[in-house]
């Protein structure tokens, strides 16, 4: 797998329109990203948008808050799944939950 460097990070350009889910991205230091995404948009999608916020952690897993759900970890084959797959709706908060060390499926900037 290749290097991220989050600044030169190319992310899928952000959706527009009625069909879109708009995605709110809680960071561990308290803040605040929204995109709206796809309801075709891969888990995988997700990540990598998350991974190129300010502050976001070298090592984290995608959870929503209510009904709690931990999401398919970037390095498994659940990653494709699309989040009308996973049920993620629109006004959904996803944290990314920091891992305190690399463990299996979380991401890092050396699985993107």
């Amino acid at each position: 797998p290749s290097i991220l460097d989050r600044d030169k990070a190319v992310v899928s350009t952000q959706s527009t329109g009625d069909h879109t889910l708009s995605l709110l991205f809680r960071l561990p230091n308290g803040s605040r990203v929204t995109r709206a995404f796809l309801p075709e948009a891969s888990v995988k999608e997700l990540y990598e948008f998350a991974f190129t916020c300010k502050d976001a952690p070298n090592f984290f897993t995608l959870v929503t808050n209510f009904p709690k759900r931990i999401l398919p970890a970037y390095d498994t084959a659940e990653v494709v799944l699309s989040c009308r797959e996973v049920g993620l709706e629109s006004s959904t908060t996803l944290f990314l939950q920091e891992d305190d060390s690399e463990s299996e499926g979380s991401v890092s900037e050396a699985e993107m």
